[in-house]
């Protein structure tokens, strides 16, 4: 449950970077879901504010689809913490 748990907030502090097709770095951050799946975006997703009526959407560079981020105030682990629910996006399913 620790190494979890290490594993788990090491993923969260690194970021990963790429090069888009002008040669700039684009940084893609990633972030992990209800379900331990990882996901990777543009902005930083644990800083950015929400409003609890709508979920936020996004582009996932680890899946190439939309993807809406709904974050979840619950207990975990005796502990009150944000957590993220991703679904695919309306705009994704072709």
């Amino acid at each position: 449950m620790i190494k979890k748990l290490f594993v788990l907030s090491i993923l969260l502090l690194c970021s990963c970077a790429s090069t888009n097709q002008h040669g700039v770095e684009v940084k893609h951050y990633p972030l992990v879901d209800t379900g331990l799946k990882i996901h990777k975006y543009k902005h930083n997703i644990q800083w950015q504010f929400f409003v609890k009526s709508n979920p936020r959407t996004e582009y996932c560079s680890k899946h190439h689809i939309w993807e809406d981020i709904k974050p979840i105030y619950r207990l975990v682990n005796e502990e009150m913490k944000w957590v993220y629910r991703v679904s695919k996006n309306k705009k994704s399913w072709k």
